[in-house]
């Protein structure tokens, strides 16, 4: 059966995520303002990442990410079958981005490098989408070009869509997370287990042979939500290798771009991820609608963030101002004072987010997991940089295409903004701290992590307007890079610890005396959360066992899911 779009309200969007960081869906909202004509313009009645899953028929499909899987192309095929249009959204969906530079018959070999001798791959091909479907419109770019973007949905705006019903029915992936993973809970042995679904990009594998100048930018590629962080922990690494020494305004400059990131970060999960919960709502398009008030308000916030990270960085998403050593690009003193300027417009506004989410009842839990962070170098809050003294251990799981990280002897730990916030609360500046002791955050209640999230975002704000007064003093072209770098005479090794937005971050590599990479390896926080995660939401599972219904229950886990922040691309990787 067919129908003209005439006889309906609005053309029905479905947005799809096969294989890829999410960088595109999450760059959709720098529309700002417009993201909410976005919601008003059109009926979204799928999107994973925004709201809850449900059986859906659509006129206008935007795919992100590669393909990986013959799930995957089932997918895709009914999603053609249904769709009058189908957009193919940023670099993987279109080429596969570099992800696709591994070949079919070395992924399985790099996989068993990765993860072990006995491992079996998920994404054994990794293929653009128009492999498999017809596409008819593409929006290039990693990012995608948002404008190009803006007149592709002006487009949609006047046609007239006329679209064959069949309903799509979506992977049972939960919902509101970064990444695939699917929660199952034995209600009759009282076990909660959080499998992830979500298939290889190998980037460990892809560094190797490559020049180590490759490894920031092909790294800061894994993760679409903390591009910076990863951008700045693999610069450290490799500096710390070729004992390369950087300059206080470098370390300040860095110190900005990596608060900017957090605060963003933290900023899209709590209202797009998290607030839905809260307020019982299904989604955060539901959430734009009913309380566009306190969405100007992340806005505003956002758009601060931004300017941070497109001021130090070049860019609001992959940063590209910065180097080995330093930056390409450094600020100009102007600059420095409009991004102090756009913060004192927000500070209101933050301490307002912080009073919000602190005035929402939380499941009650009390957990004695281990918390971990940074020890600061400097009386300062835990970001960069910063000493960790214990040791890592990876471990592959059976059929699970993300490791675990285990403190040394398989001890679990969880690290974030509680676990920071837990040991370094004296370090806030004025008024974070004057928010966290009116917040009677309990940092044993996993549920508090994003009462700790709004919190640091305050405190990352005055400290970047701190960083930038600081800079203001200082002969700020320090911090320009120099090209001139002396290869190592033999194979050199180096590793860095960071603070991502979602706690500790490690990257290592090795250098030949060709610059080549002969090995990387990356321990992002979620691969250490997760044992955690599933460690508190048994616990939360027995809490719930006799007083709640079994539909309760799966509510308030996928909830603790979501207030963990995890990044499953993050983990795989």
């Amino acid at each position: 059966m067919k129908y003209n779009n005439q006889m309906k309200s609005k053309t029905r969007i479905a947005i799809f995520d096969l294989t890829g960081c999410e960088g595109c869906e999450l760059h959709l909202l720098s529309l700002d303002e417009l993201i909410m004509d976005f919601f008003q313009d059109f009926k979204i009645v799928n999107w994973r990442l925004l709201s809850e899953k449900k059986n859906a028929d659509f006129d206008v499909a935007f795919i992100e990410g590669a393909v990986t899987t013959k799930e995957q192309i089932k997918l895709l095929k009914q999603i053609r079958k249904t769709s009058k249009i189908v957009v193919a959204l940023g670099a993987c969906a279109i080429s596969g981005n570099i992800f696709s530079e591994i070949p079919e018959e070395k992924r399985k070999r790099i996989a068993e490098k990765i993860y072990g001798k006995n491992y079996k791959i998920k994404a054994a091909f990794l293929k653009p989408v128009d492999n498999f479907i017809k596409v008819d419109e593409k929006i290039s770019g990693c990012p995608p070009d948002i404008n190009f973007f803006k007149k592709t949905v002006e487009k949609l705006k006047k046609a007239e869509i006329i679209s064959p019903e069949k309903k799509v029915n979506p992977p049972d992936f939960t919902a509101k997370i970064e990444g695939h993973g699917t929660l199952k809970i034995n209600f009759k042995k009282r076990k909660a287990e959080f499998q992830i679904e979500e298939s290889e990009r190998l980037v460990e594998g892809l560094l190797i042979g490559k020049n180590f100048l490759q490894a920031p930018f092909i790294t800061s590629r894994i993760c679409g939500i903390c591009p910076t962080a990863h951008n700045i922990c693999s610069l450290s690494a490799i500096e710390n290798a070729l004992s390369i020494n950087i300059s206080d305004e470098t370390m300040l400059l860095r110190r900005m771009l990596l608060a900017g990131q957090i605060i963003k970060s933290h900023l899209l999960h709590l209202f797009f991820l998290v607030l839905p919960d809260l307020a019982d709502l299904k989604s955060s398009i539901e959430l734009s609608k009913k309380y566009p008030a306190e969405f100007h308000l992340m806005l505003n916030i956002k758009r601060a963030a931004d300017k941070i990270l497109q001021i130090i960085g070049g860019s609001s998403a992959f940063p590209i101002n910065t180097a080995v050593g330093g930056f390409r690009k450094v600020p100009l003193e102007n600059e420095l004072f409009e991004i102090q300027n756009s913060i004192s417009e927000v500070i209101d506004e933050a301490e307002d987010l912080v009073r919000l989410f602190s005035s929402f009842s939380t499941p009650k839990l009390e957990c004695n997991t281990k918390l971990a962070c940074l020890e600061p170098i400097g009386n300062f809050y835990p970001l960069y940089p910063g000493k960790f003294s214990q040791k890592f251990e990876e471990i592959s799981l059976k059929n699970s295409t993300a490791k675990r990280a285990f403190l040394t002897g398989g001890k679990i730990i969880k690290t974030g903004a509680e676990a920071r916030i837990n040991f370094f609360s004296k370090n806030l500046k004025p008024n974070a701290k004057k928010a966290f002791l009116k917040s009677n955050l309990n940092s044993k209640n996993p549920f508090c992590n994003n009462i700790a999230q709004a919190i640091e975002i305050l405190n990352f704000l005055e400290e970047t307007f701190d960083l930038a007064k600081n800079l203001l003093k200082k002969d700020i072209l320090s911090a320009e890079a120099n090209e001139k770098m002396n290869l190592p005479a033999s194979i050199v090794s180096g590793s860095s610890c960071i603070e991502a937005p979602r706690g500790i971050l490690c990257h290592s590599i090795k250098i030949d005396p060709e610059g080549k990479i002969t090995d990387y390896n990356i321990i992002p926080p979620t691969q250490i959360n997760l044992a955690s995660l599933e460690k508190e939401a048994n616990e939360l599972l027995l809490t719930n066992n006799k007083k709640n219904s079994q539909t309760k229950t799966k509510k308030e886990i996928e909830q603790l899911i979501r207030a963990f922040d995890p990044c499953i691309t993050c983990a795989v990787h």
